[in-house]
């Protein structure tokens, strides 16, 4: 037999608290004194008494006579049901994203979003349970108070709710009345029988689940909604003959992106800067992290706090960047290992994969250079020889490169003159180049030339591997 480890969450017990629920704030008149009427609340418990609980509450004597009134509840059957059982190998996956713990306050925040866990659900095997409620009465008049109160609620059911776990699908059961016995008395009665007991007889469609799996996520996921753009219900081709009518639609959609707290990354040099607000605002990688810290002792549950060594961050975390402009694209991304920076929490030491840039379309720039200023052999720039290849910042003004070039331009020296191999003000393709002086890689985007990974990501057109 497999050696399984010991579980008990106490579900046929929750089921039994919450049928007994249903009788214990019932109570039956005793009469009238000095023109005030008196209540007397009926007790109710788990009829499967312990042997010496009775005797205690007997006195230890046979003479004694159990109090009315009473209800007792127990436990006729307890039957499987074939006809709910379903597919017993499904697997139900549901993603949960709690709230931010500030460990300094000791609170939930109530925005931020905190740690990410995907729970799997199992089957739950269904069972049908049948409940006895015997109610003890002294007289006739008892019985027809208690009765009344019970069975107006019951038309035919009741729905009632187990536990408050957002998560169990089965929480909410049905109780059904069934059958009712009006008296245990045989006639006639003998002398010696004083308390008379009504059985109701209760069904309730149970379910047993097994214990899920709780998996918190190790990597910060980008989160895609497709939101239609349109004014009205008829621009979403609905035909009420069709339930689903979102199937049929036409329209174009804009599409969303969010990402926790919606963050933004900044990359300059070797530096991965975390912004928050918009990028208004240097934001701590550590907060950002702590998303995928244990949950221990020593975790952001813990009494002391987080502990930075816990907070998942290793030599093969990596940083992915989407340098295009369609935030699904799983081809453009530019990827980078990335360790903590020990002086500044708002930045990651960025180390680029060199083999994820884009394969360059141009050949490589010599420099850049600002031709109003500087120029071939002025001390600054070397003597023009051949091959030389520049791109400018600005127009090429006055006599010392004998050419006329504008802003963005790429000039190359053919041993005797300098000519422009890439007009700037034609091209309309996008285009790569690496210059030689900085090793560096850009990109010409139809407008400005720009650095190929360095500037600003946006939410959703990053992402953290850890």
């Amino acid at each position: 037999m497999a050696n399984l480890d010991y579980w008990y969450d106490a579900q046929i017990r929750r089921y039994l608290l919450q049928f007994m629920r249903i009788f214990s704030g019932f109570s039956v008149s005793e009469g009238t004194r000095d023109g005030t009427t008196y209540y007397n609340r009926i007790p109710v418990r788990y009829a499967d008494m312990q042997r010496m609980v009775a005797h205690i509450l007997k006195k230890g004597s046979e003479n004694m006579v159990n109090s009315t009134p009473f209800i007792a509840c127990s436990i006729q059957s307890l039957l499987i049901a074939r006809d709910r059982t379903q597919d017993p190998y499904f697997v139900d996956r549901v993603q949960v994203a709690e709230r931010e713990y500030n460990t300094s306050t000791g609170e939930y925040e109530s925005e931020s979003l905190g740690n990410l866990y995907t729970t799997d659900r199992y089957m739950p095997v269904p069972y049908n349970l049948t409940m006895n409620v015997d109610i003890w009465t002294g007289n006739t008049d008892q019985k027809l108070q208690i009765l009344e109160q019970i069975l107006i609620l019951f038309n035919p059911s009741i729905q009632l709710q187990q536990n408050a776990n957002p998560l169990d699908w089965t929480s909410l059961f049905e109780v059904e009345l069934t059958d009712l016995q009006w008296s245990n008395r045989s006639i006639p009665a003998g002398v010696d029988e004083t308390i008379d007991v009504s059985t109701l007889t209760f069904t309730m469609p149970i379910w047993v689940s097994p214990p899920a799996k709780v998996k918190r996520q190790k990597i910060i996921n980008t989160i895609l909604t497709n939101v239609y753009d349109t004014s009205s219900v008829e621009d979403l081709g609905y035909d009420q003959d069709i339930y689903d009518f979102f199937r049929t639609i036409d329209e174009q959609y804009q599409t969303h992106a969010i990402t926790p707290n919606n963050y933004q990354v900044e990359i300059v040099g070797v530096d991965a800067i975390l912004y928050k607000d918009n990028g208004t605002t240097l934001a701590n990688w550590n907060d950002l992290l702590e998303v995928l810290s244990p949950q221990g002792s020593q975790g952001t549950l813990g009494d002391t706090g987080v502990v930075l060594d816990d907070i998942p961050l290793t030599t093969g975390s990596s940083l992915q960047l989407n340098i295009s402009n369609d935030i699904s694209s799983e081809e453009n991304l530019i990827t980078g290992t990335v360790v903590r920076n020990s002086i500044e929490s708002s930045k990651l030491i960025f180390t680029l994969d060199t083999d994820t840039l884009p394969t360059t379309t141009l050949p490589n720039i010599t420099r850049i250079v600002d031709p109003s200023v500087n120029y071939p052999g002025d001390g600054t720039l070397s003597a023009a020889t051949s091959g030389q290849r520049y791109l400018l910042t600005s127009e090429i003004k006055g006599d010392n490169w004998g050419i006329t070039a504008d802003a963005d331009d790429i000039i190359e020296y053919d041993g005797a003159n300098w000519s422009v191999v890439f007009d700037a003000s034609v091209v309309d393709s996008t285009n790569y180049i690496i210059n030689d002086y900085t090793n560096k890689h850009y990109k010409w985007d139809q407008k400005q030339w720009t650095s190929t990974y360095e500037g600003t990501y946006n939410p959703g057109y990053w992402r953290l591997n850890v």
